[in-house]
């Protein structure tokens, strides 16, 4: 080896607050927008669908994978410690429009992220992108009396330990960001369906 050249980009990751304190191990990469889509007909009805894109989220502990279903071709092992991180990408529709759509749409910002991160203090444990994203949706629709319906879509973002034998040990100090292959996590959750349904 006679040079080496090495790149470094940095991710500007933020610390986020959870109910106006900072959180132990959550972050945020600030770069989420709000959009807004709107229907008016011939008749001068109306329908809004409002949401947030692009929201990337990362807790740097309390996350596992457990308890899915097992086959004959299953090579990924249960972990209750890894990293979660995501890029939510998330829209409600109303069923009727809120008081103020800006108190609305905090409603439902605030939800999101709460679920997601939990207490500033400790966090809460997610046992999968899977259940987060059903609790993230449920307390969209508690918190938002107007909104009848969330769909959320969760791609995982991988964040792999660095472990290089005789070089490098892995202490849980050291990841590589990877973007492929990953798992795409989407769903909708309506108050309006009246029993409950799932599709794979």
């Amino acid at each position: 080896v006679t040079a080496a050249s090495i790149r470094i980009v940095e991710q500007p990751w933020q610390r986020v607050a959870v109910a106006g304190r900072p959180h132990d191990h959550g972050f945020s990469l600030g770069r989420e927008r709000r959009v807004a889509d709107v229907r008016v007909d011939a008749a001068g009805q109306h329908t809004v669908r409002a949401g947030v894109e692009d929201y990337s989220v990362l807790k740097t502990t309390q996350s596992g994978f457990e308890g899915f279903i097992r086959d004959e071709n299953t090579l990924l092992p249960d972990t209750r410690e890894r990293i979660l991180a995501t890029t939510v990408q998330a829209t409600w529709s109303y069923t009727r429009d809120p008081p103020c759509f800006n108190t609305a749409f905090s409603a439902a910002k605030a939800a999101l992220s709460d679920t997601f991160f939990g207490p500033p203090q400790g966090g809460v444990y997610s046992p999968s992108v899977q259940r987060t994203l059903f609790l993230m949706a449920n307390q969209v629709l508690a918190r938002v009396p107007e909104a009848d319906d969330v769909h959320l879509k969760l791609p995982n973002l991988h964040f792999i330990p660095v472990n290089l034998p005789g070089i490098v040990k892995c202490e849980d100090d050291v990841y590589l960001p990877t973007s492929e292959p990953h798992g795409s996590i989407e769903a909708c959750v309506s108050r309006s369906i009246s029993s409950p349904a799932a599709r794979l």
